[in-house]
């Protein structure tokens, strides 16, 4: 039991910095825009992969972007944003390093970080060009198996840095990732985790964990 609440604040806090989210300030008004919602793709949505497949990523938005607490886009031209996520193995505990799974074809301005620990994230920067925020990259499958792809997304650099017309005083805000617009993500592959944290945590509680995240599951097969 000790374990396992040390092995899950120890994910809370990765997930954490994985999503770069900003506090979100009790009470906020309601006239007040703090859940800014971009979309993101996996092309082509599928159940199974195949050794060699090539899948692709894809989130790109206009300048003005939709705020679900007002309903309302907000001109965030030339904004700071911080996408960054990661591919973890489901079929062992603790955390994978994604280019051991995957050959990645990142664009200049996303990486893989490798930690000290042993796992990786993929971090950066969208492309800000004609008015419009892009990001796209590939991973070429290597091994078989089931995989937890995420992508989060923050603004920055710093919460105080962060300016746009309508923005609330000392109001927080989140970045909701809407992946494949709105399907399943194939989540249920998380039940067959070895890892408590993607079978019982993510699953605890799924839309803030998994589909505000930009969740998506899916197999490997030779």
């Amino acid at each position: 039991m000790v374990f396992e609440m040390k092995k899950s604040e120890l994910y809370v806090m990765v997930f954490n910095i994985l999503a770069i989210v900003s506090f979100s300030g009790c009470f906020d008004p309601e006239d007040c825009p703090d859940r800014f919602h971009v979309p993101a793709e996996i092309i082509p949505y599928e159940r199974e992969y195949h050794i060699g497949d090539t899948i692709k990523f894809i989130s790109k938005f206009e300048r003005h972007v939709h705020e679900l607490q007002t309903d309302r886009k907000y001109d965030m031209n030339n904004m700071v944003w911080n996408p960054n996520g990661g591919i973890w193995f489901l079929d062992t505990i603790g955390y994978s390093k994604v280019s051991d799974h995957f050959q990645l074809i990142l664009p200049a301005n996303y990486h893989e970080y490798n930690s000290s620990e042993g796992y990786s994230v993929l971090e950066g920067q969208y492309e800000f060009r004609k008015d419009t925020y892009l990001l796209e990259f590939i991973i070429i499958p290597k091994r078989i198996g089931n995989y937890y792809f995420e992508h989060s997304c923050g603004i920055g650099p710093n919460h105080g840095d962060v300016d746009f017309p309508g923005k609330c005083k000392r109001n927080g805000y989140d970045v909701i990732v809407d992946m494949n617009s709105g399907q399943d993500g194939n989540i249920d592959i998380l039940k067959s985790s070895k890892d408590s944290l993607y079978n019982t945590w993510v699953l605890g509680d799924p839309k803030r964990n998994f589909y505000d995240r930009g969740g998506f599951c899916f197999r490997i097969i030779p």
